[in-house]
């Protein structure tokens, strides 16, 4: 019957073909609108560097519109050895608060970072967890500063690609970031190291203590004044450098941590710092630099091991040492639900091996055992 009415009505057999048409136009737009939104929020999703830096971007220019120009200086800054690309040369600034009382830095922590997106993810995890305080820069219990330490990426000495432009807006945007004049290598962590110190006793000489640490480690700044070789209130001691104390270590000729015969004869490294974290008096960090002058006047490279350099060879010949505190962890003390206890009971300031993603989950941890305490 309905077939019959169908071709029953000439008019409605011409329309068919019209509306299904229309119809086919109406799904392949609808389709490609869809497409297009599922792109867009993919791009935006991915995390990429572009994206970090359009990110970046846009927060500058609310920060330029507030603050007025930017006047990042991106030319080399410094002389003699230790030179920076991008110096940060206000995060140890004096700060006044409501009462105006003037605060200057009495720790500043100096955290071993790299270039590439990585590095970024680590650096923006820290700034979010536990170095949140340290931005807001409050003077209690005692003044803490942080900054992250790199050296120039190699991809873009090579390339001339926009990843040296992309740390200079991250720099203008967090005022946090110090670069080294050069290129950084796993090989190289005792040449950043030394740039690191170089940096802090430069341009935060009011700092009395310098804290080292890599970038995943999480660290509760606020228990440095307990540790007593730390204390903000202590006399000047002994020439030492507080860490986690690894004796009778045994040389690796082959891997990562490998050292040659000429570089290092001897089967064992003397008492050495784990080098996640350690900290020293500014003066111990003065004659390390002093040392490190002397032994660069040739022309090999520092001992590829910045621990046992730091911590050993270089503390040694300044007749300083590495002394043991529990608080410090080992290498191996990472973000374990007991590890995590200890930290929130102030036994460990900071565990070791912690992944950008796990840097919020110990925040959280640390939060909710606070909450449930209450």
């Amino acid at each position: 019957m309905a077939a019959q009415e169908t071709f029953g009505r000439p008019w409605l057999r011409l329309l068919t073909p019209v509306y299904a048409r229309s119809l086919l136009l109406v799904t392949l737009l609808v389709t490609a609108m869809l497409t297009a939104t599922l792109l867009t929020t993919s791009t935006s999703l991915s995390g990429s560097p572009h994206c970090a830096a359009a990110a970046d971007n846009r927060k500058l220019e609310q920060l330029q519109s507030k603050n007025g120009s930017d006047s990042t200086t991106t030319a080399v800054s410094g002389s003699g050895r230790w030179r920076f690309v991008v110096s940060g040369d206000h995060v140890c600034d004096a700060v006044v608060d409501d009462d105006g009382v003037t605060s200057f830095p009495v720790y500043v922590v100096v955290v071993q970072s790299r270039p590439g997106q990585r590095g970024r993810m680590q650096r923006d995890a820290v700034r979010a967890t536990w170095g949140s305080p340290l931005h807001r820069r409050v003077a209690e219990p005692a003044d803490t500063r942080l900054a992250f330490v790199l050296g120039r990426d190699a991809e873009c000495d090579r390339t001339g690609s926009w990843c040296t432009e992309a740390l200079r807006r991250e720099s203008r945007l967090y005022a946090d970031l110090v670069v080294g004049d050069f290129a950084d290598a796993y090989r190289r962590l005792s040449v950043k190291s030394l740039h690191a110190l170089a940096w802090a006793r430069r341009h935060c000489r009011s700092a009395r203590y310098v804290v080292k640490a890599d970038d995943d480690v999480y660290v509760r700044a606020e228990l440095l004044p307990r540790v007593p070789a730390l204390s903000a209130d202590s006399a000047p001691g002994p020439a030492v450098i507080v860490g986690s104390l690894n004796v009778n270590s045994s040389v690796q000729r082959r891997g990562p941590w490998r050292v040659t015969e000429r570089q290092f004869p001897a089967q064992r490294f003397p008492p050495y710092c784990s080098g996640n974290v350690y900290a020293m008096p500014s003066s111990v960090a003065d004659r390390l630099l002093a040392a490190a002058e002397t032994d660069s006047a040739t022309s090999a490279p520092p001992f590829p091991l910045e621990d046992v350099y730091v911590t050993a060879l270089l503390a040694s010949a300044v007749g300083a040492r590495c002394v043991n505190d529990d608080a410090f962890p080992r290498w191996d003390v990472g973000p374990s639900r007991a590890n995590v206890e200890r930290l929130r009971t102030g036994s460990l300031l900071a565990v070791h091996n912690v992944h950008y993603t796990q840097m919020y989950d110990v925040m959280r941890q640390l939060n909710d055992d606070h909450d449930d305490r209450r």
